[in-house]
């Protein structure tokens, strides 16, 4: 049996244990034990009872020909929220077309976190072999995760909760986007928000920050990490950084205890927090399993219907209003351009009529992230009880399974070049033997079999903390292609990592500020030994020289998921730009992005809180635009 579908095990063995008891040897007993026992039954029989209402969505068949006032394409963590807001207003009907369906049981623990990657649930966008990149990956290509599911990407991701620096939005609006600085921006992360981190709570500025009594709940997570956390928070703080339990406040730099998109230890995604309690709306109409094929544009450039498959039938819907465009840095380039809204010379090419010639596709961007430094320690770790990990977790929404490991806790820091941190460290500690749960890791990544046979080993002898580097604001740029004018067809994506010297200068020295932590003496007292991989194309290299890290840079390094700006927003006199400062597609009426592919940067952090900001306010754009009409 697989790692996942043990874990499945457990919960569906509880789910049987809770309704197949009715003739088992408790329920003739009435004496205060028995009493008690059948009081943990039914709270355990309640508390799976929630997960799987939690993660069920009412479907809408749409009819043929059926006209709304807005259809939002998409329903992940820009969807959810532009459909719950448009629909406050009761006079307009909104249509949301999900290509997944719902979440599965697992998707609510975050310990979990990591399975539905390269599953039913996950797009699973292959990346184009590249020289300077993903050499160390199977086929030489990495893997796109992207949630094809209710809830997008904020029902597979690892919830953190973090929304970059303020100084990223600023710069957007020195690009040429009004009121998309920070302290505009800040706004709509408040309003989102409904802060439960008691952490947080406790520094007095919080509320300067946060927000609450909003439909995204954030806490932080309750788990036993307290050993990993003391001893990496002193190294940083023998390096002269200091440790902090907000990094979405007045503190960029450092090392932070993080928080994360959760609701009593359960995922919160922007489904949970948008849809679900909200489909009891009237004029709020959720189509699951639909793919979007294409957007109807006439020849006034007005953008009036959509068409899409479901069970096999393509039907169109039509919008009277506006069409929004929240299906993904991905999926609404590929849709824009099967469209004809895009690079002329390339659609012409796949023979797709050209309506306006926008640079879709372009201005590519993701953290990547450096996984090569592993380090181990002299020290015991206690392996878990997975049923007790479960049972903590149902009835006490804590223990392991209510944790992401150690990537609950970052370290912030810049290089020389750089005027704020560009550097995201996350750490993932495995006990000595992890054999099963490290190779699954790694073929989720896509890592080929001489590198998984490589950390195995190092992994079979002792434990290992993983130690990874993400380059927060790369330089290098990648491209979205079509493959051809299918609409089942993968795109052609050309990611770009490190074509730039610059982006390899920067992995370089966060490289040399681990090797640094490593001597501190808090590092020391742990035993810590900064471990050599054997890998055949680097081994010609002297360990730990900079040949050797340029080397495994391109072996070892991986996409983080947080891919942006294939649809940059921007003024029209802006070469990339395809949607204006109200994110209105240049140059097409009733056609609008709301989703992280209008970002004209990256910001510095994970990119799920930022999105959720960035509909809240396409939300207010929209209605300004029709209020009245």
């Amino acid at each position: 049996m697989t790692y996942v579908l043990f874990r499945l095990a457990i919960v569906c063995e509880l789910l049987f244990f809770v309704v197949a008891r009715e003739d088992d040897c408790i329920t003739i007993q009435n004496d205060t034990g028995a009493v008690y026992i059948k009081r943990l039954e039914e709270a355990i029989d309640a508390a799976v009872c929630q997960l799987v209402d939690d993660i069920t969505y009412t479907d809408y068949d749409v009819r043929e020909g059926e006209e709304f006032d807005f259809i939002v394409i998409g329903a992940g963590s820009a969807g959810c929220v532009v459909a719950n807001r448009l629909s406050e207003n009761p006079d307009w009907r909104v249509l949301l077309l999900e290509a997944g369906g719902d979440p599965d049981i697992t998707s609510e623990f975050p310990g979990f976190y990591e399975d539905a990657i390269n599953t039913k649930f996950d797009w699973k966008f292959p990346t184009q072999p590249q020289p300077t990149n993903c050499q160390g990956m199977v086929n030489k290509s990495c893997t796109w995760a992207a949630g094809k599911v209710v809830g997008g990407s904020s029902s597979i991701n690892a919830m953190l909760y973090l929304r970059g620096n303020p100084k990223d939005y600023d710069h957007w609006e020195i690009l040429g986007n009004p009121d998309w600085g920070f302290k505009h921006m800040l706004h709509y992360f408040k309003k989102s928000e409904d802060l439960l981190s008691k952490e947080v709570e406790m520094n007095e500025e919080t509320w300067l920050y946060h927000g609450k009594g909003g439909y995204l709940k954030i806490e932080s997570y309750k788990n036993n990490i307290e050993f990993y956390k003391d001893f990496i928070s002193r190294a940083f703080n023998e390096l002269g950084l200091r440790s902090f339990t907000d990094i979405n406040a007045d503190h960029h730099e450092g090392f932070f205890l993080l928080q994360g998109t959760l609701n009593n230890s359960r995922r919160c995604s922007a489904a949970r927090a948008f849809l679900h309690d909200f489909q009891l709306r009237p004029n709020l109409k959720l189509s699951k399993h639909s793919l979007v094929v294409k957007v109807l544009i006439d020849e006034n450039k007005s953008a009036h219907s959509v068409q899409f498959i479901k069970r096999g039938k393509l039907i169109t819907a039509s919008a009277k209003k506006e069409i929004i465009m929240s299906a993904g840095t991905v999926n609404s380039a590929k849709l824009l351009m099967l469209s004809g809204v895009g690079p002329q010379e390339h659609l012409q090419d796949l023979g797709i009529k050209t309506v306006t010639d926008l640079k879709v596709g372009y201005n590519l961007q993701d953290h990547f992230v450096m996984r090569g430094f592993i380090v181990s320690f002299d020290i015991d770790v206690p392996s878990s009880d997975s049923i007790g990990d479960t049972f903590q977790f149902l009835y006490n929404s804590k223990g392991n399974l209510a944790s992401i490991n150690a990537l609950t806790f970052n370290g912030f820091v810049k290089t020389v070049q750089a005027t704020y941190p560009n550097i995201q460290m996350y750490f993932l500690y495995l006990p000595k033997n992890s054999t099963d749960g490290l190779q699954r890791t790694l073929r989720k990544v896509n890592f080929n079999d001489d590198i998984i046979k490589s950390l195995v080993d190092i992994n079979s002898r002792k434990y290992i903390m993983f130690i990874w580097s993400g380059l927060l604001r790369p330089v290098s740029r990648g491209r979205i292609l079509l493959r051809s004018d299918d609409p089942h067809d993968y795109p052609l994506i050309y990611p770009g990592y490190l074509s730039q010297e610059a982006d390899v200068t920067d992995l370089l020295e966060a490289i040399q500020f681990t090797n640094n932590l490593m001597k501190t003496g808090a590092m020391r007292n742990v035993g810590a030994k900064v471990e050599e991989i054997d890998i055949p194309a680097c081994n010609m290299f002297p360990f730990q020289t900079e040949l050797y890290w340029r080397c495994m840079i391109p072996q070892m390094s991986c996409p983080a998921y947080h891919q942006v700006g294939s649809c940059m927003m921007g003024p029209a006199e802006s070469k990339w730009s395809v949607v204006d400062p109200h994110l209105s597609v240049h140059d097409i009426k009733g056609l609008s992005v709301a989703d992280a592919s209008i970002m004209p940067t990256i910001i510095s952090g994970n990119t799920n809180a930022p999105v959720i900001a960035i509909a809240e306010k396409a939300s207010d754009l929209i209605k300004e635009r029709w209020r009245g009409l």
